[in-house]
C-alpha cells in the first residue's frame, strides 16, 4: 500500500517502553507446511511399505535380537522434528573396532601412502559401503528395500552374507527424507530437493550425512535409491558426458561400470526388468557434472557412487532396490582391495599434486583473505572456511605476512593448500567454473557452481609455489562485529553482509523501531538501517553487533527519507526451497507452504498470511502427474488457490511461475520472455553472469553494476504496458558485453544481454515485485540474498 513516504528529521530519539522477555510481538518462528493435516500426519502407504513412524521401533526390535552385529544412531532431526537413522552392520569383531576402521579411512585421505602399504600387507580391514534411501520422499521403495537389506544381513547365516559382514562395514541412512515420506512429497519440509543440496548443505538432513558418513567413514562405494523412471527399464548410473574435470575420472571409471553391471545383473535376475546404464545408451543428458547430487558429491571422496532409479512404487521395485544393495555388498566384499586401492590412489594424486587428467590443471593453493582491504565480504569468507572444515578439507592460517603471486597478504589470512587428498572437492567449491556448452548438446541440471562467485567473496587461486608460516586449523573462531555508541542520537548499520538483515529483523521482532534510508545519510548509502535511540536499544545493539559480525555506529542529528522495517507474515511457495531457507536464516517471518498443501486447498487467508512469494520454473507451474499419480508441481486447483489469494495481497514472483501468476492477477503490466518460448517449453540454460542494478531502487539497495548472479532458466521483460494501472519501475537488468557470461551451459547468453530482469509496481494500491532470476535459487547464491530481502521489506514500506 503506497499511501505515503515517511520523511523525518530524526534528531530526537523515539521513546519506546519495552520490558524485554515479557511482551509478545506476534511474530512466530518460521515454519513449514507440507500438508493440511499438520506436521504429525502421515500419508498412507501400500501394505508392503513401512510408515516412517514405524521405523524407529522396528530398528530397535532388530537390534535387540542382533546386538553384536548391528547398531543404529539418530544422527539428526528434520525441520519437523523427525529422527534421521543411520544403521551400522558388520560382524561381531568389526562392531568392537568401528573407531579403528573410521580412523583408518580418515587417515588415508592425507596419508594414502601408509594406507596403501597396509592394504598390500594385510587383509583385516573392512570396506565401508553406504546406502542412502529415498532422498525424494515420494520415491518410497528405497526405504523398504533398505529395511529388507537390514533384515537379510541380521538373519541370514549363509556363507555369502557372512562374507559380507566379515569384509564390509555397511552404513544405511534408512530414510534420508522423513518429512517427505510422511507427507508424500518429493522435497523436504523446507521445500528443498535435497538431491540438489549436497555441495551446499543448507539442510539438516544433508548436514547430518556429511558429518556422520562422508567425513567420518569416507565410504568406498555408495548407492542412492531413487525412483521413478518413465523409460521402459530401470536406470543405474554411471553417467553420460561431460564429467566434471575436478574428478579423477580415469580412476573412478575403473570400477563404476563393472560395479553397475554386477548390480544390474542381480536386479534382472530378481525382477526380470532390464537395466539401462546411461553411459552405455545415451550420448549426453544424464551427466554427473554438477557437484550438487548425492552420488556426485561422494565421488569427490573417491567413492564409487551410483544413482538407482526404479520404475514403480511396487513390490518389484522394493525387490530391485534390495537386489542392487545386496549385490553391491557382494561386489565390495569380493573386490575390497582393488576398490580401496583405487580410492587411496585418488587421495595420493591430490597429496602429491599430480595433474594426470588433461582437462584440469589444479592450482597450488587458494587464498581466502579476511582483511577488508582484500576481501569483499569477510562474513562470507569466514562461512566458507567453516564449510571447508565441515567437509574434511585441510585449511591453514598464516601466522605472519607472506607473498603469493607477488601479492602480500597479512597474518590471519587463510590458505587452502591443493596438495591434499580432497583437492577435487576443494577445487569444485572454489574455482570459477567453465563454459560446458560445447561439451554436450544437453545437460541434466546446473552446469556451474562457484562459492566465491555466487556468495560474493574473494578466494584467488595461486598457481606458483610460495612459502608462508602457517598453522593447520581444526576449529574456526569468527571475529565479532563492532558497536560504537558515538553521538548516540541515532544508530546506523550499513549492509556490509547478510548478518545486517538478521540483526535488523531481530530488533523488529523484539519491538524496536528500525528504518532504512531511501537516500544517503552522510557517507552511508541508500538502504542503510537506521535505529533511533530508544529504551534499551544501545545495550541490545552492542550484543547483536558482537554476535553477528555487523558494525553499528551512533551518529548525531541528520536528515533522511526513512522507510519503516515491518515484517509481514509471508507464505513462500516455491520449487527449490531456497527463498524459505535463506530468508528464514535472516530472520524474516516466512513459512514454506508445499505445492501439495496448496493443491489441496490450503487457506492462506485463514492462516493469517499477508503476502505471497511464488518462485519456480515452468516445471512448478504446469502439473507433472505421472502414471503413478506422483507429482512435484502445482495443479489447476493449486493455481486457482494462489490466484485467488494473490489478487488481493502483496506479491513477489520469481522465475516463470512468478511471471505466470502475475499474468493471471495483472498486477504488473509486463510481458516476460523465456528461452524455449517458441516451442512453449522452457529450456534449462543456466550460468553465472553479470547484472546491472540501480543502487537507489528499493529492490536493489546495496547493488550496482557488474554484480554476479546465477541464472537458471532465466526470464526477462520482453514488453511493458506503460499505461498499466500498476505502473512499472525497472530495478535492474542482465549484464552486457562479451564478459557478461562467466560459466555454465548456455548456447546464446547474449540473447538476454541488457534485458530488464527486475521490475516492481508504482502504485499506492498494492505492492508487487517480479524477478527474472531467482535471487535465492536453492540457497546457492548468497550474494543476491539481499535482493529478495529488499523485496520483502518493500512490501511493508508504505501506508504504515
Amino acid at each position: 500500500m503506497k499511501k505515503r513516504r515517511l520523511s523525518k528529521l530524526f534528531a530526537v530519539a523515539i521513546a519506546v517502553t519495552l520490558i524485554m522477555g515479557t511482551i509478545s510481538f506476534g511474530y512466530g518462528d518460521s515454519s513449514t507446511i507440507t500438508t493440511n493435516q499438520g506436521d504429525s500426519y502421515e500419508k498412507p502407504l501400500p501394505r508392503n511399505q513401512i510408515l516412517y513412524s514405524e521405523i524407529g521401533s522396528k530398528l530397535k526390535e532388530i537390534k535387540e535380537k542382533n546386538p553384536n552385529i548391528m547398531d543404529y544412531q539418530v544422527i539428526g532431526q528434520t525441520h519437523q522434528g523427525r529422527n534421521l537413522y543411520l544403521v551400522t552392520l558388520t560382524d561381531s569383531e568389526g562392531m568392537q573396532n568401528l573407531e579403528k576402521y573410521k580412523s583408518f579411512m580418515k587417515n588415508a585421505v592425507n596419508n594414502p601412502t601408509t594406507a596403501l602399504e597396509y592394504l598390500s600387507k594385510n587383509t583385516d580391514y573392512k570396506v565401508p559401503v553406504f546406502f542412502n534411501a529415498s532422498i525424494h520422499g515420494n520415491e518410497t521403495p528405497g526405504v523398504d528395500g533398505a529395511m529388507e537389506l537390514i533384515e537379510k544381513l541380521t538373519t541370514d547365516k549363509s556363507p555369502d552374507t557372512q562374507n559380507i559382514l566379515r569384509n564390509c562395514v555397511v552404513l544405511i541412512n534408512v530414510v534420508q527424507n522423513p518429512d517427505g515420506r510422511a507427507s508424500g512429497v518429493r522435497e523436504n519440509a523446507a521445500g528443498v530437493d535435497m538431491n540438489r543440496d549436497y555441495i551446499t548443505q543448507s539442510q539438516p538432513e544433508t548436514q547430518a550425512v556429511v558429518k556422520n558418513v562422508a567425513t567420518t567413514w569416507y565410504p568406498t562405494t555408495m548407492l542412492d535409491l531413487h525412483g521413478f523412471m518413465s523409460t521402459e527399464n530401470i536406470l543405474l548410473e554411471p553417467c553420460t558426458i561431460p564429467h566434471n574435470p575436478n574428478y579423477e575420472y580415469d580412476l573412478l571409471s575403473k570400477s563404476l561400470l563393472p560395479h553397475a553391471k554386477y548390480m544390474a545383473a542381480a536386479m534382472k535376475e530378481k525382477t526380470g526388468w532390464d537395466v539401462d546404464i546411461p553411459l552405455e545408451i545415451w550420448d549426453d543428458g544424464w551427466d554427473d557434472y554438477p557437484p550438487i547430487f548425492t552420488p556426485q558429491y561422494f565421488m569427490y571422496f573417491g567413492t564409487i557412487s551410483h544413482t538407482l532409479e526404479i520404475k514403480y512404487a511396487d513390490q518389484d521395485s522394493i525387490d530391485a532396490d534390495f537386489a542392487a544393495c545386496y549385490a553391491a555388498l557382494q561386489y565390495a566384499s569380493k573386490n575390497k582391495a582393488t576398490l580401496m586401492k583405487n580410492q587411496f590412489d585418488i587421495y595420493s594424486r591430490g597429496g602429491q599434486g599430480l595433474n594426470v587428467e588433461k582437462d584440469m590443471n589444479f592450482p597450488y593453493a587458494y587464498i581466502i583473505p579476511v582483511n577488508k582491504e582484500q576481501q569483499k565480504d569477510v562474513y562470507e569468507a569466514y562461512k566458507m572456511v567453516q564449510h571447508l572444515l565441515d567437509n574434511g578439507i585441510v585449511v591453514q592460517q598464516a601466522s605472519a605476512e607472506f607473498t603469493a603471486d607477488r601479492i602480500k597478504y597479512p597474518s590471519g589470512t587463510f590458505i587452502v593448500p591443493m596438495h591434499q587428498g580432497l583437492r577435487g572437492l576443494v577445487n569444485t567449491m572454489l574455482w570459477k567454473g567453465e563454459d560446458v556448452t560445447k561439451k554436450a548438446d544437453k545437460m541434466y541440471d546446473i552446469s556451474a557452481y562457484s562459492f566465491p562467485l555466487l556468495n560474493g567473496f574473494d578466494a584467488p587461486s595461486v598457481q606458483n609455489e610460495f612459502k608462508a608460516e602457517v598453522k593447520t586449523i581444526a576449529e574456526l573462531k569468527e571475529p565479532v562485529g563492532n558497536f560504537n555508541e558515538g553521538a548516540g542520537v541515532n544508530y546506523v548499520m550499513p549492509v556490509e553482509n547478510d548478518s545486517a538483515y538478521l540483526v535488523a529483523n531481530t530488533l523488529v521482532k523484539e519491538g524496536f523501531k528500525v528504518y532504512r534510508t531511501k537516500d544517503m545519510v552522510s557517507k552511508y548509502p541508500s538502504g542503510t538501517f537506521v535505529i533511533p535511540a530508544q529504551t534499551g536499544v544501545a545495550e541490545r545493539l552492542k550484543a547483536l553487533a558482537e554476535g553477528n559480525m555487523t558494525n553499528i555506529v551512533g551518529i548525531g542529528e541528520t536528515k533522511a527519507t526513512l522507510q519503516p522495517v515491518l515484517l509481514k507474515k509471508i507464505a513462500v511457495v516455491e520449487e527449490d526451497g531456497g527463498t524459505f531457507t535463506a530468508m528464514s536464516e535472516l530472520g524474516f517471518n516466512v513459512t514454506a507452504i508445499s505445492y501439495n498443501a496448496v493443491n489441496h486447498g490450503y487457506d492462506f487467508e485463514k492462516n493469517g498470511f499477508e503476502a505471497l512469494i511464488l518462485s519456480g520454473s515452468q516445471g512448478l507451474w504446469e502439473d507433472s502427474y505421472d502414471a503413478t499419480g506422483t507429482t512435484w508441481s502445482l495443479d489447476s486447483r493449486g493455481i486457482k488457490n494462489l490466484t485467488g489469494f494473490a489478487k488481493n495481497h502483496d506479491f513477489i514472483g520469481a522465475g516463470y511461475a512468478g511471471a505466470m501468476l502475475n499474468k493471471e492477477i495483472d498486477k504488473l503490466g509486463v510481458v516476460m520472455g523465456y528461452i524455449g518460448e517458441q516451442e512453449e517449453s522452457q529450456t534449462a540454460e543456466n550460468g553465472i553472469c553479470t547484472f546491472n542494478a540501480k543502487k537507489t531502487d528499493p529492490i536493489t539497495y546495496g547493488y550496482g553494476n557488474n554484480e554476479i548472479i546465477f541464472a537458471y532458466k532465466p526470464i526477462w521483460v520482453s514488453g511493458i504496458d506503460h499505461l498499466h494501472k500498476g505502473g512499472t519501475v525497472v530495478s535492474g537488468s542482465y549484464g552486457m558485453g562479451k564478459d557478461m557470461y562467466k560459466a555454465g551451459f548456455w548456447a546464446d547468453p547474449q540473447q538476454i544481454a541488457g534485458a530488464y530482469a527486475i521490475v516492481h509496481d508504482n502504485t499506492p494500491d498494492y505492492d508487487a515485485v517480479l524477478f527474472g532470476i531467482v535471487p535465492t535459487f536453492r540457497d546457492y547464491n548468497h550474494s543476491t540474498n539481499g535482493m529478495m530481502a529488499n523485496a520483502i521489506y518493500y512490501l511493508g514500506y508504505d501506508g504504515k
